[in-house]
């Protein structure tokens, strides 16, 4: 993104020469404002490709910020990506709301701005619709950790795929990835497929579709199972929903729960690779799985590996073993033991 020019918002001045310094390095050119009427200032004598925009500032805050922007037809066009200290659903979905290209929190995502920023401005670049696909996620255990692999799938597609992304939960009747990610409550997978006597349109998806990022969206199971009850999800409403999806150009991730059933089978059969995930200790869980998955008519060239959070490349899955074979990549261990951090987006996006 040579060249591309991006005002920095943000009232404390460190974090404006860090920012700064960051997407300088990444080839941006950039400007600063310490609080919304300087960066009003700065917009009505400069053009800016994107904002960088702070929450909490005084005087007028990014919020409203950005809603006098979007209202101003000089400005309306113009991305802006929150970078805010508060990391809570409801700031991003105001955030979004008001008309935000994306929210990142900070410190945690601050490395990754430059990324984010270039998604942005290639896609509003070269709007070509790409082909809809699906990858599914199933873990062999409860703790084998395939909600949070299908979740970092989804965002690194996000922000290094062509395509816009819809993260499902299909673990029922109650899901993690919702509260993970701080998602409101109300409508999710469950109501999208009961059965209502309608069929499932556009309309439908998007009441239940809650936006993460940018590119990224999901819907979440329901947070904790139903007190009364709403009968059996509908198979065919679930072929519905990837229908439609996929008829959109949409890249869908469905994380499966940690069984084969009527429900996920039809995932399974569509997807283009079926990532199963397992902890090392797992070896049984993972054997049964695979035989599970494999017995539904899955193609054993399309089951992938993901054991402790870590990835294969040209990895295969021995289907007498349960086994995971080939270098591994993703997360690994260092020597104190804990997690060292992935460049997600380097190692995933080849698998996806």
């Amino acid at each position: 993104m040579s060249g591309k020019r991006v005002l920095i918002v943000d009232d404390e001045a460190p974090m404006r020469f860090l920012l700064g310094k960051q997407l300088t390095r990444a080839g941006f050119v950039t400007a600063t404002a310490a609080d919304g009427e300087a960066a009003q200032a700065a917009l009505a004598s400069e053009s800016f490709d994107a904002i960088v925009l702070d929450v909490i500032m005084p005087g007028m805050d990014g919020f409203e910020l950005c809603r006098r922007l979007k209202a101003d037809e000089r400005t309306a066009g113009i991305p802006v990506i929150f970078l805010s200290a508060s990391c809570s659903g409801e700031f991003r979905r105001r955030a979004f709301s008001v008309g935000a290209a994306d929210f990142l929190a900070k410190p945690f995502q601050t490395a990754e701005l430059p990324a984010y920023l270039g998604a942005i401005l290639r896609r509003s670049s070269d709007p070509t619709p790409a082909d809809g696909r699906l990858t599914t996620s199933i873990g062999a255990s409860q703790i084998a950790g395939a909600a949070s692999f299908a979740t970092r799938l989804a965002e690194v597609a996000a922000l290094e795929g062509p395509a816009p992304v819809m993260l499902i939960d299909l673990e029922l009747p109650a899901g993690s990835i919702g509260a993970r990610l701080q998602l409101a409550g109300g409508p999710n997978m469950r109501v999208l497929l009961q059965d209502t006597g309608e069929p499932v349109n556009a309309d439908q998806i998007a009441r239940v579709a809650q936006r993460y990022h940018n590119a990224m969206e999901v819907i979440p199971a329901p947070f904790s199972p139903a007190t009364i009850n709403q009968g059996e999800p509908q198979p065919h409403r679930l072929e519905a929903v990837l229908d439609g999806l996929l008829k959109k150009g949409y890249h869908i991730i469905v994380h499966l729960g940690t069984g084969v059933n009527e429900l996920t089978r039809i995932a399974l059969h569509r997807s283009e690779t079926v990532w199963l995930a397992a902890t090392s200790d797992d070896h049984y869980e993972r054997e049964a799985l695979l035989e599970a998955i494999l017995a539904a008519g899955v193609p054993q060239a399309r089951v992938r590996a993901a054991v402790d959070g870590q990835i294969a490349e040209g990895q295969t899955v021995d289907s007498q073993t349960g086994n995971a074979s080939g270098k591994m990549a993703g997360r690994g261990r260092n020597r104190s033991g804990r997690r060292e951090q992935e460049s997600s987006a380097g190692q995933l996006m080849p698998a996806i």
